[in-house]
């Protein structure tokens, strides 16, 4: 083939691509760089004429297809067989594929659903949403891959196959695997699912410094291609960064210093501006209340993290050591130091029950709770949240209609959770889950597996357990060994339960026997106040008026304009096993939605963690505020970050 009939080949195709409504870009031959800025063509494809003017400019330039939306394919990629194996066991198998100088591009029709499917690299996952296989790869949106004839590509088409019977791309998850043999309480094994590994807390920055340490001793520095992710890594520590408060000049900085820290080689100056401006795209669309009205970015970086240490330590065996009377202070100091999920009332393996009576808002509250803690939102009200974490929430009771109603609602008010909140129903499949029977916790026990969560809820106990016989300690006994062992697991568990119907001496208590206080570590009451006395008494709820200070008047000036108040919680504890300076005796939760829109916020009160935080900021002296709150100076201190 002559030279001139190499570059009408290349053309040829480029522009046979286009015509199948392919987004079609020229890369430079050997280097899989674009020869052009192609990050705006994923929402807006080149015309005709600039696809013929890129191979006119560029004759013997390779060509890539970008993956997305818009030319509606995504595709796998395997840089080995292993990781060909692991794909097509995973039930990716394509009848139309490319061969590749090292694979297989297995080619899969986007399926337009209006969720963003970002790239995936099998070196650096964590297994939760990718497999975690070496040289097994996802392009979706916001990727691109070279198609033939470029140098080393060639089309493998089954026989008989063509375009129309390119597979709708199904997303993968890790599998839930079959039950072997015979199953009974006894033998309920959650060890798998222990969650709480070191792996599951540490930054992208921590995590390449592992991997660097683990599989290039030598050097110190991950070499380019072999599949190690260099581009993916490089996009999460960016993606990292901008969460902790870094943009524009300053987050280029920290992505010279990681690329510097664990690279042979940088990624190319332009490609990594394309990768930060990317992201930060991103983070602008995902996340406009980060911006304000001109569309400044508003969170400011804060102190030094883990992630942005630049030094090896190294870390002797520790000696055998007891605890000694001189110990105190320090393990004080560790325990008020110590990562909350939600602070104070729900710490990583731990058992906590909420109760109320129907329909006073204990699940409303609860689901709230679940979102803030999904979403990574700084607080839910007066309580803290630590960080973010993943929830498996057991709905028996909300029908679809309410529960999707109820999602718009929490993603509203919190913010997208991705798929870190994750909820069962029995509209979900045909099996159901009776936790009084073997079958029950088999299914529990999958779908704990599959998840993998910070945190399980069971709402309520009455659905979960058919027939529950609430005075009989043995039941509450078989709740609570399954409690432990989920905790034990690694995992919270919140168990959702009624109370009682109030009697002459005010508002009932948890229904049942007091033995289902054994295994709990806190105990919450969710109350429903209203302002109308006989609403109030009919429905067995607190009277606002009956408040030394009432509830509403001081939530609704919370409210911005437009939004009304349309419940109000009084959140209160019952057992506590260790109560701490964190904890109140009693905090206000309240819902409010805009009247036009029906956006939904979350208003509250404050807690006293907050309430000296806002005192300081108002110029008052930690002594003051220990003397006004009523609290430790040495934990005033720790609260303001004051050494």
């Amino acid at each position: 083939m002559t030279e001139d009939d190499e570059k009408t080949r290349m053309l040829n195709a480029a522009l046979e691509y286009w015509d199948r409504g392919w987004t079609v870009i020229p890369v430079i031959p050997e280097s899989k760089r674009p020869a052009i800025k192609w990050q705006e063509l994923q929402d807006n494809p080149p015309t005709y004429e600039m696809v013929e003017a890129w191979w006119t400019r560029w004759p013997h330039a390779d060509i890539a297809v970008v993956t997305g939306t818009k030319t509606g394919l995504v595709i796998v990629d395997c840089d080995n067989p292993e990781a060909l194996k692991a794909a097509e066991d995973a039930g990716m198998r394509s009848p139309i594929r490319v061969k590749t100088k090292r694979g297989d591009h297995l080619y899969f029709a986007h399926p337009r659903d209006g969720i963003r499917r970002g790239p995936r690299a099998g070196s650096n996952s964590r297994g939760a949403d990718w497999p975690k296989i070496p040289g097994l790869d996802f392009r979706g949106d916001g990727s691109y891959a070279l198609v033939p004839p470029s140098k080393g590509y060639r089309w493998d088409i089954a026989p008989s196959m063509d375009w129309d019977d390119l597979p709708v791309w199904r997303d993968w998850h890790p599998s839930i695997p079959e039950p072997q043999g015979e199953f009974s309480f006894e033998t309920l094994d959650l060890s798998s699912a222990r969650v709480l590994s070191p792996e599951d807390f540490m930054s992208v920055w921590d995590l390449t410094r592992q991997f660097v340490e683990t599989n290039f001793p030598g050097t110190l520095r991950i070499p380019t291609g072999q599949s190690n992710g260099r581009n993916e890594r490089v996009m999460r520590y960016v993606s990292e960064c901008i969460a902790e408060g870094y943009w524009g000049d300053e987050l280029r900085l920290k992505g010279y210093a990681f690329m510097g820290m664990f690279f042979v080689d940088k990624l190319p100056e332009h490609e990594f501006q394309a990768t930060c401006r990317s992201v930060e795209e991103m983070h602008r669309r995902n996340h406009p209340e980060d911006f304000d009205s001109h569309g400044n970015f508003l969170r400011h970086p804060g102190p030094p993290t883990a992630s942005t240490a630049v030094t090896r330590t190294e870390t002797a065996p520790k000696p055998k050591r007891l605890i000694h009377m001189k110990d105190a202070e320090a393990l004080l100091a560790k325990s008020e130091a110590a990562t909350y999920l939600i602070e104070p009332w729900l710490p990583p393996q731990t058992i906590v029950q909420v109760y109320g009576y129907s329909g006073h808002g204990k699940s409303l509250f609860l689901q709230h709770a679940m979102a803030a803690l999904a979403s990574g939102r700084k607080y839910f009200g007066p309580f803290e949240v630590g960080r973010p974490g993943r929830v498996l929430y057991l709905d028996w009771e909300n029908g679809m209609g309410t529960l999707a109603r109820r999602l718009q609602e929490l993603g509203s008010a919190h913010g997208d959770t991705g798929e870190r909140l994750n909820i069962w129903t029995p509209f979900l499949d045909d099996r159901g889950m009776n936790l009084n029977t073997p079958e029950g916790l088999r299914v529990l026990q999958e779908w704990i597996e599959w998840a993998r969560p910070d945190v399980v809820v069971i709402d309520t106990l009455r659905s979960a357990y058919p027939g529950l016989e609430e005075n009989s300690a043995a039941e509450w006994a078989k709740i609570g060994q399954l409690a432990t062992k989920i905790r034990n697991a690694g995992m919270a568990v919140v168990l959702v339960h009624h109370s009682n119907k109030p009697n002459e001496h005010g508002q009932g208590r948890e229904a049942g026997s007091t033995a289902q206080l054994t295994t709990l570590e806190t105990q919450i009451r969710v109350s429903q106040v209203f302002e109308d006395e006989a609403t109030a008494k009919m429905k067995a709820g607190l009277f606002d008026e009956d408040y030394e200070t009432p509830v509403f008047p001081l939530l609704r000036a919370k409210c911005p304009p437009g939004y009304r108040l349309y419940m109000v919680n009084e959140i209160r504890y019952g057992k506590v096993r260790e109560w701490s300076d964190v904890h109140d005796l009693v905090q206000w939760v309240g819902y409010a939605a805009h009247d036009e829109t029906e956006a939904k916020m979350v208003v509250s009160s404050l807690s006293t963690k907050q309430r000296a935080k806002e005192m300081a900021l108002n110029g008052y002296s930690p002594e003051t505020i220990a003397s006004v709150l009523q609290r430790p100076l040495r934990m005033i201190k720790t609260w303001l970050e004051i050494a």
